[in-house]
C-alpha cells in the first residue's frame, strides 16, 4: 500500500446540500435553517414587526392623532404590497443586469420614487377621511425613513438571493464533480477483473465465476447510480464486495486470506459509496508486492463516539512513492470524494508498522438504515 500518508481530508467546510442533511448535525436542521431564511417567513416577519408599532401605539394610548395612526396602520400594509410587487422586478434584473453596481442607482431611485407615491396616495386617504394633513417637516421625515425602509429591502432581498443562486451553482458543480470522481472507481475495478479473467481463461468454470461476480458487483454500483446516490449503509457495499474479494481469491488462490470484523451498528451506517473498494484495490495493489504469502487483507470497522472508524490492513510494508510508479488514483479520488461531503469532518490516514500498512477513515455518521 502507498501514497503519501496525509491526516486530513479537507481545510474547508462541507457543502450542506450534497447529501440529504449536514453529517453531525440533527434531522431537519438543514431544511428548517433554509425555509426560515426563506421569502415568505421574512416577508411577513419583517412587515408584521412594523404593524406591531400603531397596534402598540392604539393600544398604549400614546399616539392619539388620527393621521399619524392612518399613517402607522397603512405604511405596513402597503410595504407588503409594494414588495410583493417588487419581487418579480428584482429577480428581473438579477437575472438581465450583467453589471451588478448598476444595481445600487436603480435601488435609490425606486426607493425615492415609490416612496413618493405612496405617501402622496396615504396624504390623500388621511384627507379624504377628514383628517388634517401632517405638518411638512414631519412628512418628510416619513418621506425618508420610508426610503430607507425600501432601500434595506431591496438591498436585502437581491443579497439573499444573489447568494442562494450562487450556493445553488456551487452545489451543482460539486454534485457533478462527485459523480465524475464515483464514476472513475469503476474502470479500475474492471482492469482488475480483466486481469483475473485473463489469468484463468483456460479454466472455463473460473472464468464464469469471475465473470458473474463481476456482474453482482457492477449491479450494484449501477443501482446507487441510477438512484443518485451519494451513500448507502455500510453493509450494503460489503455484500456486494463480497464478488469483489472473489474475485481476488480466484486471482491469488492460496495465497490470500481475508477477514472482516463489522459492528452491525457500523453496518448500518450511511456512507459514502464505493468507501471499502479504493482502500482494498491499493492494499492488493501493494500488498502483494512486500507481503509474505498469503496475502492478509483485514477490513475492521465500528461506531464511536457519533463517527465511524473503518480500517482496512495489508500485510507487507510500507513503499515510498517512487516517481511515476503509481499515480495513487483511488486513494486520491477517495480523500475527494470526502472532502465534497463533510470537509474537515471526516478524515483518511495511512499507518504501517514493521509487518503491515493500514489505511484508516473516519467520519461523521449522517444517518442508518
Amino acid at each position: 500500500m502507498r501514497t503519501s500518508p496525509e491526516k486530513a481530508v479537507s481545510r474547508r467546510a462541507r457543502p450542506r446540500a450534497l447529501v440529504e442533511g449536514p453529517p453531525g448535525s440533527g434531522p431537519g436542521r438543514g431544511a428548517w435553517l433554509s425555509w426560515f431564511f426563506s421569502f415568505w417567513p421574512l416577508q411577513i416577519g419583517g412587515w408584521g414587526l412594523t404593524f406591531l408599532v400603531p397596534v402598540l401605539f392604539f393600544v398604549t394610548g400614546s399616539v392619539n392623532d388620527p393621521s399619524v395612526l392612518c399613517y402607522g396602520v397603512a405604511l405596513p400594509l402597503n410595504g407588503f404590497l409594494i414588495t410583493l410587487a417588487l419581487r418579480p422586478c428584482c429577480s428581473w434584473a438579477l437575472g438581465h443586469l450583467g453589471k451588478r453596481w448598476l444595481l445600487v442607482p436603480v435601488i435609490l431611485l425606486v426607493s425615492l420614487l415609490v416612496s413618493y407615491v405612496e405617501l402622496m396616495g396615504v396624504d390623500w386617504m388621511v384627507r379624504d377621511r377628514g383628517h388634517p394633513a401632517l405638518p411638512k417637516e414631519t412628512w418628510i421625515a416619513i418621506y425618508f425613513i420610508r426610503v430607507a425602509t425600501l432601500m434595506i429591502w431591496l438591498l436585502l432581498y437581491l443579497g439573499i438571493k444573489s447568494i442562494k443562486v450562487h450556493a445553488a451553482i456551487e452545489r451543482e458543480f460539486q454534485r457533478s464533480e462527485y459523480k465524475l470522481l464515483r464514476s472513475q472507481v469503476n474502470p479500475h475495478f474492471l482492469f482488475n477483473a480483466l486481469a483475473t479473467i485473463m489469468a484463468v481463461r483456460k479454466d472455463e468454470e473460473m472464468v464464469s465465476l469471475v465473470t458473474q461476480s463481476v456482474v453482482d458487483y457492477l449491479r450494484f454500483l449501477l443501482a446507487r447510480e441510477s438512484q443518485d446516490q451519494f451513500q448507502h449503509p455500510l453493509g450494503h457495499e460489503l455484500a456486494a464486495l463480497e464478488n469483489y474479494l472473489r474475485v481476488e481469491k480466484i486471482r491469488f488462490q492460496e495465497k490470500l486470506e481475508t477477514r472482516i470484523e463489522v459492528s452491525a451498528e457500523a453496518r448500518a451506517a450511511l456512507v459514502p459509496t464505493a468507501l471499502i473498494q479504493p482502500l482494498l484495490e491499493n492494499a492488493f495493489k501493494y500488498g502483494q508486492m512486500t507481503s509474505r504469502s498469503p496475502l492478509r487483507i483485514a477490513i475492521e470497522a465500528r461506531q464511536a463516539e457519533g463517527r465511524l472508524r473503518l480500517m482496512v490492513e495489508n500485510s507487507g510494508r510500507w513503499v515510498e512513492p517512487q516517481g511515476s510508479r503509481s499515480t495513487g488514483l483511488g486513494l486520491a479520488n477517495l480523500r475527494k470524494r470526502l472532502h465534497l461531503l463533510y470537509g474537515d469532518q471526516a478524515k483518511l490516514a495511512l499507518d504501517h508498522t514493521a509487518t503491515a500498512v493500514r489505511a484508516q477513515v473516519s467520519l461523521p455518521i449522517s444517518g442508518t438504515a
